[in-house]
């Protein structure tokens, strides 16, 4: 068995942390480069992440991500923001495919704009939805990172998306105007002291019910 099939067969999301519990420098950047280094559509990574550790704005947060306990629980949470359409299209992929391709491929350039434009179309897909799509990738990434340093982590999307980007905004960490709140991830160490520290024993489909191979 390989080390990411390991990690994937232990991994369960943790719903009780270790509140004094606190990440070093080396996971936090460990845990953001994974996500740095994660692949995207046509490489245009359309989306930053924000590591929040300060437990002012944790607080501040909780409501708005439903009262869910991992807000303050958890050691940290890395929270998706990703770029509206207007930005994209006027700054970011400008940027993004100037960083990627070198000058004298200018029309390659131009191409990969396009061919961005051309799968939306195909997919009838909004570029909001495709935005999101990018961040998940990276979110499944980030998993094996953080199993591999020995945390627990546990995704989350049920947050009011508004109140959360209003919150962040007061303190200067979104930009409204050409962003919005994606997704987010509680960081930390699972206290098994605490009731329902998971959720169940973690259990899939079996594999014949999960995939097939076609020869």
């Amino acid at each position: 068995m390989t080390k990411s099939l390991e990690f994937l067969n232990n991994r369960i999301s943790a719903k009780r942390y270790v509140e004094d519990f606190k990440l070093t420098d080396e996971q936090k950047v460990e845990l953001l480069e994974s996500i740095r280094l994660a692949p995207s559509s046509f490489g245009m990574e359309p989306f930053r992440a924000i590591l929040i550790e300060n437990q002012k704005i944790k607080e501040e947060i909780k409501p708005a991500w439903w009262n869910q306990v991992g807000v303050t629980q958890s050691s940290a949470i890395i929270i998706w923001i990703g770029f509206k359409e207007k930005y994209l299209k006027k700054i970011h992929f400008k940027e993004q495919t100037e960083r990627n391709i070198p000058n004298e491929f200018e029309e390659i350039r131009k191409t990969m704009i396009s061919g961005s434009d051309h799968v939306l179309s195909t997919l009838e897909m909004s570029r909001d939805e495709w935005v999101s799509r990018q961040a998940y990738i990276s979110l499944g990434t980030v998993l094996n990172t953080a199993q591999e340093l020995g945390l627990d982590v546990c995704p989350s999307e049920g947050f009011d998306e508004q109140g959360v980007a209003k919150i962040l905004a007061n303190h200067k960490l979104i930009d409204l105007e050409n962003e919005k709140v994606l997704v987010g991830m509680f960081i930390g160490k699972v206290d098994t002291n605490q009731e329902f520290h998971h959720s169940f024993k973690k259990t899939r489909r079996p594999a014949e019910k999960a995939y097939k191979i076609v020869k």
